[in-house]
């Protein structure tokens, strides 16, 4: 699977969680949960069990569902499934509890489920118990409407729930910065718990005792600049959240710590904490705490804060999903793609020229006397070096192309889209005279060349190593013609340089 492939399979997978709760009925909102989780996770089968029985299930022959071992994957007494004309899968569950409890289970046939996935799963179930809640309290208020006005008010409550909800996930699927989607779950919280205090905490790392406040509103922030961390055992309702991994309700803060009370100015009557996960781990917990001492908080509210606390999970786990991806496919010193990903982006530019009729050129650059530098000044100096060069090298790129580190000192630049060799000449006289400028290195200021070799694409070239292997001939062709230059490849390099690659 290509990075592009898992890229927009979590996309939508978050974009399927706004889906489900634009289904008329409960019947239709389970079914379609049911089938739209088998597509997005491409599992073989998947049901929904509540009340003891198989209410939806899709991707098994009629007549030949397998009920008993259903029922025994939602109650976790097996984590396989013996799927008809499949074989043996392995599963996910994500349950439910509320006055309707229920699992959501699928299974799949040629790979184990990713953490990511088991995450989002339960981030499916979540929103599907919240949409069921709020399909059976729409269907009761219409009987009692004219009766029960408390019961309207709760449901335009579930309302604005599952409208945060959409935004927290547009935000999540949109990349929005990870700061700005917790201080969005935070506002909402407290817009729907109505509480003066909302709190979210992380651990400091994830085997630490001691936990950070990352967003919050109603706390003073001068206190917690003073302390950054602090330890679980002191951080009230939040760190016991994090300890038992449920959700803590505590009425009363005669037993608080010192810092929770300058926090909260002395005033925190009633708190309500759920826990936070990355990956499957606890990772910290959300906080909800009000000044008023006949504050109760009721099952919804505990629902309406597992909700948030569930999608500051998807917000951590997405946001560290990417940064391990960057990280796999990018160079760690000078942030340029690395080889590999390069390749990969190569020999798709190349396919879409092939297709467009456009032209791609290859750039392969390597420092000159990079060795002298580095034995010379020393190995921090020599990363300095490189740092700058990348940083010149990209300065001097559209959007649209790509620069990556090859190893060592050697650069390469794809440009999509060039017209003529002409146009690839100046790109690459350009980057020749921006790194050629003195860099400070060391406390000195030095001055680096590079030599560039330079090879276009011809029609009937799919395979990336062609192009590479000419923009590599060239380059040693413009080390061997006096370095600090230039060349265009030509079929008589060849003849010269048989076995370069």
């Amino acid at each position: 699977m290509t990075t592009e492939d898992g890229w927009l399979q979590g996309q939508q997978l978050l974009e399927l969680l706004a889906v489900i709760s634009s289904y008329p009925d409960e019947e239709s909102a389970v079914r379609g949960a049911v089938e739209r989780a088998a597509q997005a996770l491409e599992a073989e089968v998947a049901a929904v069990v509540m009340g003891g029985r198989v209410v939806a299930s899709v991707g098994f022959p009629a007549g030949k569902l397998p009920e008993h071992a259903l029922l025994a994957v939602a109650g976790l007494r097996r984590d396989r499934l013996t799927v008809p004309g499949v074989g043996e899968c392995p599963t996910v569950t994500a349950r439910w509890g509320g006055t309707h409890p229920g699992t959501l289970l699928l299974a799949r046939w040629d790979a184990s489920f990713t953490i990511q996935e088991q995450s989002l799963v339960r981030g499916m179930a979540r929103l599907l118990e919240l949409t069921l809640t709020m399909l059976r309290t729409l269907e009761r208020s219409e009987r009692q409407a004219a009766e029960n006005a408390e019961l309207l008010k709760s449901l335009r409550q579930r309302q604005r729930l599952v409208e945060h909800l959409f935004d927290i996930q547009r935000a999540i699927s949109r990349r929005r910065p990870l700061a700005q989607i917790l201080d969005m779950i935070t506002g909402a919280a407290q817009d729907l718990l109505g509480d003066e205090i909302v709190g979210l905490w992380l651990r400091d790392s994830p085997d630490s005792d001691d936990t950070k406040l990352v967003a919050h509103v109603g706390l003073r922030t001068e206190v917690a600049r003073k302390r950054p961390t602090i330890p679980l055992a002191e951080a009230g309702a939040a760190g016991r959240a994090m300890i038992t991994d449920d959700v803590v309700v505590l009425h009363g803060y005669a037993e608080t710590s010192t810092l929770i009370a300058e926090l909260t100015d002395g005033r925190l009557c009633a708190s309500m904490a759920a826990p936070v996960h990355d990956s499957g781990a606890v990772s910290g917990s959300l906080m909800v705490g009000s000044h008023q001492q006949t504050r109760g908080y009721t099952a919804s509210d505990v629902q309406t804060l597992r909700a948030f606390a569930e999608h500051v999970s998807l917000a951590l786990t997405d946001a560290n999903t990417v940064d391990r991806m960057y990280q796999a496919f990018h160079d760690s010193l000078t942030g340029l793609a690395s080889r590999g990903l390069f390749l990969e982006k190569l020999a798709k530019r190349l396919g879409a020229a092939e297709h467009e009729g456009k032209r791609v050129a290859l750039l392969f650059m390597d420092l000159d006397r990079f060795k002298a530098v580095n034995d010379s000044l020393g190995h921090a100096a020599g990363d300095d070096l490189l740092a700058i060069t990348a940083g010149r090298l990209k300065s001097q790129l559209r959007a649209t192309d790509v620069a990556a580190r090859f190893g060592g000192d050697e650069f390469a630049v794809l440009l999509y889209g060039v017209a003529t060799t002409a146009d690839a000449v100046r790109v690459a006289e350009r980057i020749l005279r921006t790194i050629g400028e003195p860099m400070p290195i060391a406390g000195r200021h030095l001055r680096v060349n590079a030599s560039i070799g330079i090879a276009l694409s011809t029609p009937g070239m799919p395979d990336p190593a062609d192009l590479m292997r000419r923009a590599d001939v060239a380059m040693y062709q413009a080390k061997r013609n006096g370095r600090g230059r230039l060349e265009v490849f030509t079929d008589e390099m060849l003849l010269s340089f048989p076995t370069a690659d």
